[in-house]
């Protein structure tokens, strides 16, 4: 049988303290020999000169994906069965896998050699007219690399079988340096006998509220931040009530969460709003709005967010989904479409200080 490159997916796991972002690669067999370089400076991310297409709900083919990080990978001796592919990751630390065939390294970087762990195929490959030499694996980042305990930049296992699978896993400690320790305010909308706008099929905004503030919660504890949410049921909160718990908690800043609606049911309207006069709440407005125009295709519009007497630190109001929408309330009731939304949130937040983080230094 002839190796070939057959599938491709991103995720995130945990393994005590190490948090790691992972791309698995299936095969028909292992490869002749990974090489691994890193691209110094500034990723070329435009996806206009990339042959795939990507995947997922959306992709940003303009400015948005600059600046990026590249480290690249060449599978030696592998021919590619699924179709060349711009995968969009987003997961806050990737921001998208590009798979290509014989795409040659580009000269001048570091490089470091990962033998192959299966004994029966010969290290270099003789190319073919059926099959390409080599596949070329690009990650783009959102922030350098961190090294991970045996002190490289990337973690590569291979496990021989039908299929054969190979991971590359990456640090996280670039999010976990950036928010640990860092208070958040999470405000969800609505709650108990406010139920908010309602969907076609009786979802309600205080329901979509409170599901993307629990799953950015979970993101933002992962990495360390301390998330400060007004309410974690369906209960109803005053605005009075709301100010307090977010004064108490002290955040750096804080995104309240609602859901859109239209007197149009075929109309889709996404709205976010920041506090007037504050340049921080534009910045974190901008952040938020390119992640969710990225990940899930989406431009809001930008409105102004009325001031909350007591409460003065940069504020947004995200409204990243239109409930009256009869598919977007389908897709809400699917938990990865909601953990896309939170992801969205917490990648906006992150680069939002990280700006500040780059200004001060």
């Amino acid at each position: 049988m002839k190796k070939a490159l057959l599938n491709a997916w991103p995720s995130v796991i945990s393994h005590g303290e190490e948090w790691q972002s992972v791309i698995t690669l299936e095969l028909t067999a292992l490869p002749d020999k990974i090489e691994f370089e890193e691209v110094s400076g500034d990723a070329d991310t435009s996806l206009e000169r990339g042959s795939g297409n990507a995947r997922g709900f959306a992709a940003v083919r303009d400015e948005t994906w600059k600046p990026a990080y590249k480290y690249s990978f060449t599978l030696h001796g592998v021919g590619l069965v699924m179709a060349p592919d711009d995968i969009l990751v987003a997961d806050g630390l990737i921001k998208l896998v590009r798979i290509q065939p014989d795409n040659p390294a580009a000269p001048g970087s570091r490089r470091a050699h990962y033998p192959a762990q299966n004994p029966y195929s010969p290290w270099e490959a003789q190319p073919t007219k059926e099959y390409p030499v080599q596949v070329h694996v690009d990650v783009v980042t959102e922030y350098p690399l961190c090294e991970l305990p045996n002190g490289k930049l990337v973690q590569i296992a291979q496990t021989p079988g039908l299929p054969a699978t190979v991971t590359f896993r990456f640090s996280r400690r670039p999010l976990k340096e950036l928010l640990r320790g860092v208070r958040i305010g999470i405000d969800p909308g609505h709650g108990g006998r406010d139920r908010g706008i309602r969907g076609p099929v009786d979802l309600t905004e205080k329901y979509v509220a409170l599901e993307i503030s629990l799953e950015l919660c979970r993101m933002l504890e992962a990495s360390g931040a301390h998330p400060v949410i007004t309410r974690t049921e369906d209960e109803y909160l005053p605005e009075e009530e709301r100010v307090k718990i977010l004064r108490a908690g002290n955040p750096a800043l804080c995104v309240e969460i609602h859901a859109s609606g239209s007197d149009d049911p075929l109309a889709q309207v996404y709205r976010l709003a920041a506090k007037q006069g504050c340049e921080d709440s534009q910045l974190l407005l901008k952040e938020i709005a390119l992640a969710l125009r990225e990940r899930m295709g989406i431009t809001p519009e930008s409105e102004t967010l009325p001031p909350r007497p007591g409460l003065d630190i940069p504020c947004v109001r995200v409204e990243p989904v239109c409930l009256t929408y009869f598919a977007d309330e389908a897709n809400f009731r699917a938990p990865l479409f909601r953990k896309r939304l939170a992801q969205c949130i917490y990648n906006g937040v992150a680069r939002y200080l990280h700006k500040l983080k780059t200004q001060a230094s």
